[in-house]
């Protein structure tokens, strides 16, 4: 076999090295300094302070579904503060407090929602979750599982209207029930407060009681600048994922109204 020749032409070693190196430090990425540092409560998480969100139960007394929102007063909420994606936690820009009720045969959810561009969703619940609006997860099965059983459920709420406060659709497992759970809707140049009322039929519930365990989790959708969502906010988990996995939701407990007013 003939060996092949190379021919390179005549140059100092030196010059060679300057060629190589040269070409490194092209293609090398230049480290700068970040251009901004968001405030230290911009990375708040507050999903790790609250470890169980409480459902509050009364077979007497019952949230009319208004948009007055006074019978939520003095109860404990939840924040939803854990970004899933769309940068760090900023509370000016999307912040959410949550708030759960139940009687014999309603669940009800309340959500006082900051929104720097609250935006009315035209979109149907199905996709709703692709501008403003706010999910609810929910199960009464504690044990260990990630397929959905019979008893978890997914609830949408999708604000329409800024002047009407009854203009909303609604979804359940992306399944559209629109008429058979009730809403209020109020919005404000700040964000938007919601109140819902979920039969336990569509639950699969039969009644809650006082001390019982559940599962569930908590979801903001936001939007910005007339565009599709640019965050994704939960309560418990740190992924997208809670629509497939309900062993991504966290812990919930069944407390009386009374005894909790009493305190």
């Amino acid at each position: 076999m003939k060996k092949t020749k190379y021919f390179f032409p005549k140059m100092g070693i030196g010059i060679l090295l300057t060629m190589f190196t040269s070409c490194l430090a092209i293609n090398a990425k230049k480290i700068v300094d970040a251009p901004y540092y968001p405030p230290e409560e911009a990375f708040a998480d507050a999903g790790e302070q609250e470890k169980n969100f409480k459902v509050y139960y009364s077979g007497s007394k019952s949230p009319v579904i208004d948009g007055e929102f006074n019978e939520w007063d003095g109860l404990d909420g939840i924040r939803v503060r854990r970004m899933v994606y769309g940068g760090m936690f900023n509370p000016e820009n999307t912040d959410g407090l949550f708030k759960v009720r139940a009687d014999d045969s309603y669940l009800y959810v309340f959500a006082d929602i900051i929104d720097d561009q609250p935006q009315e969703n035209k979109f149907p619940a199905p996709q709703g979750w692709r501008d403003d609006s706010i999910e609810f997860f929910f199960g009464t099965d504690t044990g260990y599982h990630t397929f959905y059983k019979s008893t978890d459920h997914r609830v949408r709420i999708v604000p329409q209207s800024k002047t009407n406060k009854s203009a909303y659709d609604v979804s359940l497992n992306d399944v559209s029930m629109n008429g058979s759970i009730k809403a209020a809707i109020v919005y404000s140049e700040h964000g938007y407060k919601i109140e819902a009322a979920v039969p336990f039929s569509l639950l699969s519930i039969k009644k809650l009681k006082p001390k019982q365990k559940v599962r569930g989790d908590f979801q903001i959708n936001d939007a910005d600048d007339g565009k599709e969502r640019s965050r994704l906010i939960h309560w418990n988990s740190s992924k997208d994922n809670t629509y497939v996995d309900a062993s991504s939701w966290g812990d919930g407990i069944v407390v009386d109204l009374a005894e909790a007013e009493n305190e």
